[in-house]
C-alpha cells in the first residue's frame, strides 16, 4: 500500500520534471515526439500528454531516453534509482510481496528521486511515508522484545517457586508400572 501511494507521489512529482526535459530535448532537435511516442508501451498514452502518463510509463522513458534527454541534469545514482524504482514498480504493480526493509528502501529511493528533480511536496510527502514505516517497524520490534521478556520473567519466576509435577503428583498405578494402554492414557494436570 505504501509503495503504491509513493508511485502516486512521483507520478506527481517525476511528470512536470520529464515533460520539461523532453520538450527541452524535442525544441533543440535532439529528440522528436513520435519517437516519445514510440516508448510508450501502452498505445492510449501516445494520445496523452506526458504529464498524464503514469509512474511506470514515465520512469520507462526516462530509462530508454537518458543517454539523449536525462543524464543532462541528473547523474549515475539518479539512472540506478530510475531503475530500482523501476523494479518496485513492477513488484507491486504484480501484487508480490514486499517486506518492510524493502517497503522502506522504495520509499527511500523514491524520495531521492523526487529530490534530485526538485519535486520538493512530494518528496516530502514520502519522506513522512517513509517514516512511519520505520517507527511502525520499530513498535514491532520493541512489542516482540517486551512480550519475549516477559514470557521468560514468567518461566523464570514459575521454575524458582514450583516444584516439578512429578514431585508433587503421585501417577496413578498403571502409570508408574508402565502397564497402561497408550490409547486409553490421557494426563490430566
Amino acid at each position: 500500500e505504501r509503495v503504491g501511494k509513493a508511485l502516486e507521489q512521483l507520478k506527481a512529482g517525476l511528470a512536470p520534471y520529464v515533460a520539461r526535459e523532453i520538450k527541452s530535448a524535442i525544441d533543440t532537435r535532439s529528440l522528436t515526439m513520435e519517437r516519445v511516442r514510440d516508448f510508450a508501451d501502452d498505445p492510449m498514452l501516445a494520445n496523452k500528454s506526458i504529464e498524464d502518463w503514469d509512474a511506470s510509463a514515465l520512469l520507462k522513458l526516462m530509462w530508454d531516453t537518458w543517454n539523449d534527454v536525462f543524464r543532462r541534469t541528473l547523474g549515475h545514482a539518479e539512472r540506478s534509482l530510475t531503475s530500482e524504482i523501476r523494479t518496485w514498480r513492477n513488484q507491486w504493480a504484480h501484487q508480490q510481496p514486499i517486506s518492510s526493509d524493502d517497503a522502506d528502501r522504495a520509499l527511500d529511493s523514491t524520495e531521492r528521486l523526487l529530490t534530485a528533480v526538485s519535486a520538493t511536496q512530494p518528496a516530502e510527502e514520502v519522506r513522512r511515508m517513509k517514516l512511519e514505516l520505520r517507527r511502525t517497524v520499530a513498535d514491532e520490534q520493541a512489542r516482540g522484545e517486551r512480550r519475549k521478556s516477559a514470557g521468560v520473567a514468567i518461566e523464570g519466576h514459575a521454575s524458582a517457586s514450583m516444584k516439578p509435577w512429578r514431585e508433587v503428583s503421585t501417577p496413578h498405578a498403571d502409570v508408574a508400572s508402565g502397564r497402561y494402554q497408550q490409547a486409553e492414557f490421557a494426563a490430566d494436570l
